[in-house]
């Protein structure tokens, strides 16, 4: 073959194998969080002998395969598979092998389903039932980080695993909402960039190749996103950026009972934040006094959420909460991107979704709606939180229907799915 042609084609081999790699990445559109535990699980009983490790993670012995094909079905081509990481730390080295087999396994199931996979390290933050949590592992809230060495072999162990399943459905999450530098008022203190690259670096000893998806630190959220300079990464190109949303947060985690403050109390809060007139904002705060009055028991506890709940209710109105306002943030992130010349298909919006206990109806489907859109304006994956495979319509589950694992039609709609 004459010097020329053979150098053309050389040329077309190469731009075909760089093609053939690009396509092998996984390309994430909408997806759904499958979360960690279906049932609650601490440290203690997790433990304790009698406890089925051959039943982790926990939903996969409650659902067949036929019901999980209706993810697929409704429209969903991605799963965010939240796997509680602190588990594994309570395992040991030795414990951890088996459960580590188990996260491939479910992978690999819904994988044979045709969907693609974040296996998420959902590190949460420790409790009293629950020690071993993400505190201790990155050294927040005055906690030694005497877990990190052990979490970055961890994520070199599943990375490991991830490597030799299939790269265009096969995505590794390192950890979840790392609560880094909150207090950190100049980004040249910040301590999360030096995190972020022990974490790809653990799990790139082993996975060169397996695409990672990073986020920045303030709890994962865009002001953490934005904060950090993504430079330092962008020779590796089989990365995606994540952020979660759930603003307005007096919305989506009104009631939640996990915490004691106002947004306990002052919930079924209309949205957009413009619909709270004079007299809805009198009549929330009558019913929210009201509920504070039967459930607290302590009278000056009492009379500080009494105020409270008040000037919770002005903050929320003074947002002037809406499409318009998810839209400008979602921009910021668009700008971000754009700037470091990070495509739009490779921002992932992880979580996002609404409370429902404390929300009113009304206004859950109008977030999610308005959320969800302003994504796809700006041409970012998306997953929804959270399925609730055997625990549907409570809390933040979208699905309606346990026997199938049908979403709510007006979730559906929402999520733009309805004629998917």
């Amino acid at each position: 073959m004459p010097r020329p042609h053979r150098a053309l084609v050389l040329a077309m081999l190469c731009l075909l194998a760089g093609a053939a790699a690009a396509s092998a990445a996984p390309a994430l559109r909408r997806g759904i969080n499958v979360e960690v535990w279906q049932t609650w699980t601490d440290r203690d009983a997790f433990l304790a002998p009698d406890f089925d490790r051959g039943n982790f993670p926990d939903w996969m012995a409650r659902v067949d395969d036929r019901q999980l094909s209706r993810l697929k079905a409704e429209g969903f081509d991605f799963v965010r598979l939240n796997i509680d990481s602190a588990a594994l730390l309570w395992a040991g080295d030795d414990g951890a092998g088996p459960l580590i087999d188990r996260i491939v396994a479910a992978t690999e199931r819904l994988q044979a389903l045709g969907l693609a996979v974040i296996v998420d390290l959902h590190l949460l933050p420790a409790d009293e039932m629950r020690p071993d949590g993400l505190e201790d592992v990155i050294g927040t809230r005055d906690h030694a980080p005497r877990l990190w060495d052990r979490y970055l072999g961890l994520v070199t162990r599943v990375a490991g695993r991830l490597a030799a399943l299939p790269p265009d459905l096969t995505l590794l999450e390192p950890i979840n909402e790392p609560d880094q530098d909150w207090t950190s008022h100049l980004t040249l203190t910040d301590r999360w960039p030096d995190q972020l690259a022990a974490l790809r670096a653990a799990a790139r000893a082993v996975a060169p190749k397996l695409t990672l998806v990073l986020t920045g630190g303030r709890s994962g959220g865009i002001d953490g996103l934005l904060r950090l300079d993504p430079a330092p990464f962008a020779d590796d190109p089989d990365i995606v950026w994540t952020f979660h949303y759930y603003e307005p947060m007096a919305v989506s985690h009104a009631g939640r009972p996990w915490l004691d403050d106002p947004g306990r109390y002052l919930i079924h809060l209309p949205y957009p934040a413009a619909l709270v007139d004079d007299a809805a904002g009198k009549r929330l705060l009558r019913e929210a006094r009201a509920r504070i009055a039967k459930g607290v028991a302590d009278p000056q506890r009492r009379q500080e959420l009494d105020a409270a709940v008040g000037e919770a209710l002005d903050d929320y109105r003074a947002t002037v909460a809406g499409p318009a306002t998810i839209a400008a943030d979602f921009a910021r992130v668009g700008d971000w991107a754009a700037r470091n010349a990070i495509p739009a298909g490779r921002v992932l919006l992880g979580e996002f979704g609404v409370y429902q206990e404390g929300a009113d109806p009304a206004a859950r489907i109008a977030i999610i709606g308005a959320t969800r859109a302003a994504a796809d304006r700006q041409g970012f994956a998306w997953a929804v939180f959270t399925a609730g495979l055997t625990q549907p319509k409570a809390g933040f589950a979208v699905i309606g229907n346990g026997a199938t694992l049908a979403l709510e039609p007006k979730v559906k709609a929402a999520l733009g799915l309805a004629r998917k």
